[in-house]
């Protein structure tokens, strides 16, 4: 069974902060940041299946309503995708680069939302010895609407379930079926 409630986070609030996309690091002022680590009990090709599943995205993320890929690389990954999403009441549409490497999953705003000014992160699967997989997911949103603090911290925290809880739930479930 995955453990992602063994997680540790760390949080800079308003601080600079950014996301590797393609070995470049994009720093982004204002923005708030979260990394999160946890182990899931199945194999890393299982979990980087479910990232190139973006088509599943609405079904174990609940603040996706919709996820389209719009163009895909020489690969047959998605890099570009288009998603409806919401967090704390505000809903806002927005288009991702996304980049797909050995063991990495690194996503980015092309242009900016109603509601959000930037947003990103990555997903890193590390294989273990014993057929697991630990995942790291740093992620960052800068968002162009002002709320309050303990919002903004429900929203990260939410955020934070979903990127952890909601993908090793549905790794869980694809390796039952398999």
């Amino acid at each position: 069974m995955g453990t992602p409630g063994r997680s540790s986070r760390e949080r800079s609030e308003r601080t600079l902060t950014g996301v590797v996309v393609g070995g470049e690091y994009v720093a982004r002022m204002g923005a708030i940041n979260e990394k999160i680590e946890f182990d899931i009990d199945a194999p890393a090709e299982l979990a980087y299946a479910t990232l190139l599943d973006i088509d599943s995205l609405p079904r174990w993320s609940s603040s996706h309503k919709s996820a389209k890929v719009l163009e895909r690389d020489a690969n047959g990954s998605p890099s570009l995708v288009e998603v409806e999403a919401g967090l704390v009441g505000i809903t806002d549409k927005l288009t991702f680069k996304y980049e797909f490497t050995e063991n990495k999953c690194a996503w980015d705003t092309v242009g900016e939302g109603m509601a959000v000014r930037a947003q990103g992160g990555y997903y890193l699967l590390t294989p273990k010895d014993d057929g697991t997989v630990h995942v790291l997911v740093d992620m960052y949103i800068d968002p162009k609407v002002k709320l309050p603090g303990f919002v903004m911290k429900k929203g990260v925290k939410m955020a934070a379930d979903i990127a952890s809880k909601g993908f090793a739930k549905e790794v869980l479930a694809r390796k039952a079926k398999s």
